[in-house]
């Protein structure tokens, strides 16, 4: 019977996609999993079994974690005793709903160019016997099962784990399919309403902005969405006890509020229904979703029409508006660069392909976000008074913004040169630098710098000077541009090649230590050297010990070099094992 039913089924879907309905929503599916432009002008084609793994593993993380929490052995050698799942995992449970609701969300603002169709779609399908019915219906489809399969995927992995992880071992069947019921529910319904949520911020500024407006805000709007989701997912340690500490009446005034409402999805499956307090969540998630949804579908059938008729009118550009040279942040940059014409253009290129190509733009800005949230959250976890009186130096929270912000910054541009622009158009650096005489390293670290140091040096050494006078903002900017110069040092301590003209190196056996390994400098950059700082303010005169404990960085990156092979100091244009971050 089993058999039957999958052939059924097998024959079904086959006989639709031959169809010209079926094979729109193919195409449109398909678009939607790998980028609305052409893989090799600089979109990042990560494959679709790839973005499925991404999807999962937040989700199978956090409830891995959850297995040592909330498992008997572990209760029982904390002299746990019998306890009530549906009140113990409230924080948990939110912590699902906030993960859940970011990667969908995540997922969505990525795919966000590829919502709504492009020229390239306009060229090819405008010739062909099909009605503008049948384009919108059939992307319409296509964005809907996207939904389904992002919902279902971000949360699969917790839905069977974290079930398991808390009801596991008791000998209730009917207890555990309530537990894991409720929770699908609630994380299901955060997944839905924030793709919705998405689409339909997408849909109503297509609707309500000119396209040349649209375009240039896109970006913008975007980098603000993740930098939202970033906040959210840090509210996850601190809404729990928050709600707990607050009045009745003003608890009941945030719990109506999305996240946070879709807890009482789950505590009305798991036999809440009578509680008022938990219906009235329930009742304000669900209207959040029916709104949500409901907008993107009026948003979008107002949109769909207008943006595509308009397709041909659009001119190509990029993601920043071009400005003149008196106010472009890259005279400043022209005029850092070396005098001889190979490395200056170079220079150019590299900090030019930057802020104008979307994908590595976008790389650029993720990052940036993140190192924003965690410099906010480092801020509020300590109460700042800033006051030269009261403070003989900066409290350590302050102390490590720059060195945050540096790190990500630099991370996230040294993985933007790992993203291709149009890889037909590399032969003009292949046939004009010679790969034994031109030094692509030095072009790598010139932009790294120049991004960095100027950007954030600066502001560094004036937030320090309001408030703690030049001794301690020379000092602190100092030793902090000397830890960004050794961390640039060895980001590009295997770099042999011009950013952006390389295809995207293939994973190796050591990949998931090199991401281990930036985590590991994250948190060296984040926790151990602001106490360092902190100390040589003290005392100015420990500061003389960052010159042998940098400098002996600095001279074993120079030995490590020395000893690297000839044909390893080479320019490449290849996929080899030598480009991958390391």
């Amino acid at each position: 019977m089993i058999s039957r039913t999958r052939q059924w089924l097998e024959e079904r879907r086959s006989a639709f996609s031959r169809t010209p309905f079926g094979c729109l929503v193919g195409l449109f599916l398909n678009r939607l999993f790998r980028g609305a432009a052409d893989a090799e002008a600089g979109e990042l084609d990560l494959g679709v079994a790839v973005i499925l793994v991404l999807l999962v593993m937040p989700g199978l993380l956090v409830s891995l974690l959850t297995l040592e929490k909330y498992g008997s052995l572990m209760r029982f050698l904390h002299g746990q005793g019998a306890f009530d799942p549906f009140s113990a995992t409230i924080s948990d449970e939110y912590l699902f709903i906030v993960l859940s609701a970011s990667v969908t969300a995540a997922a969505a603002l990525w795919r966000w160019d590829a919502i709504f169709l492009d020229r390239r779609d306009y060229t090819n399908l405008v010739p062909l016997p099909l009605s503008l019915r049948t384009l919108f219906s059939a992307n319409l489809c296509a964005i809907l099962s996207f939904a389904a399969i992002l919902t279902i995927v971000a949360n699969g992995a917790s839905m069977v784990l974290f079930p398991i992880a808390v009801v596991g071992s008791q000998p209730s069947l009917s207890l555990f399919l309530r537990f894991a019921a409720g929770h699908a529910a609630a994380v299901l319904s955060a997944s839905v309403f924030s793709f919705f949520f998405i689409f339909a911020l997408a849909g109503l500024l297509t609707a309500l902005l000119p396209s040349a407006a649209f375009r240039k805000l896109s970006l913008s709007i975007r980098f603000v969405s993740v930098i939202a989701l970033l906040a959210l997912l840090a509210t996850s340690f601190t809404v729990p006890d928050l709600l707990k500490r607050l009045s009745v009446t003003s608890a009941h005034g945030i719990a109506i509020l999305p996240p946070i409402s879709f807890l009482g999805i789950a505590r009305t499956v798991w036999g809440n229904a009578n509680d008022p307090f938990s219906a009235a969540m329930t009742g304000a998630a669900l209207i959040a979703i029916g709104l949500a949804a409901l907008t993107a579908m009026v948003a979008y059938i107002f949109s769909f029409r207008r943006s595509f008729l308009r397709l041909p009118e659009l001119a190509d550009a990029g993601p920043i508006r071009r400005l003149s040279r008196c106010f472009s942040p890259l005279t400043f940059f022209h005029n850092l660069a070396p005098r001889s014409s190979s490395p200056r253009a170079c220079c150019q290129f590299v900090a030019r392909s930057l802020l104008r190509s979307t994908a590595h733009l976008q790389t650029l800005l993720c990052s940036l976000a993140v190192g924003l949230v965690v410099s906010a959250e480092s801020l509020s976890s300590a109460s700042l008074h800033f006051s030269v009186e009261s403070n003989t130096s900066p409290p350590m929270e302050f102390l490590s913004i720059p060195f945050i912000l540096s790190y990500c910054l630099l991370a996230g541009i040294r993985f933007a040169f790992e993203i291709p622009l149009d890889l037909r158009a590399n032969w003009i650096f292949r046939l004009w630098l010679d790969p034994d005489r031109h030094d692509s390293r030095s072009v790598a670290r010139r932009v790294l710098l120049v991004f960095s140091l100027f950007c954030l040096g600066p502001l560094t050494f004036l937030c320090t000077l309001e408030f703690w006078g030049w001794t301690t903002a020379l000092l602190h900017t100092t030793v902090w541009c000397a830890c960004t110069v050794v961390l640039t040092e060895i980001l590009l301590i295997r770099f042999r090649k011009m950013p952006f003209t390389c295809p995207y190196p293939s994973f190796q056996s050591h990949s998931p230590l090199i991401v281990v390994a930036y985590l590991f400098g994250f948190y060296i950059f984040k926790s151990w050297l602001p106490p360092l700082d902190q100390w040589a303010l003290l005392h100015p005169i420990n500061a003389v010990w960052f010159i042998p404990l940098l400098g002996s960085i600095l001279a074993g990156l120079h030995w490590y070099r020395q000893q690297m092979l000839d044909m390893d100091k080479r320019i490449t244009f290849e996929d080899v094992s030598t480009t991958t971050f390391s």
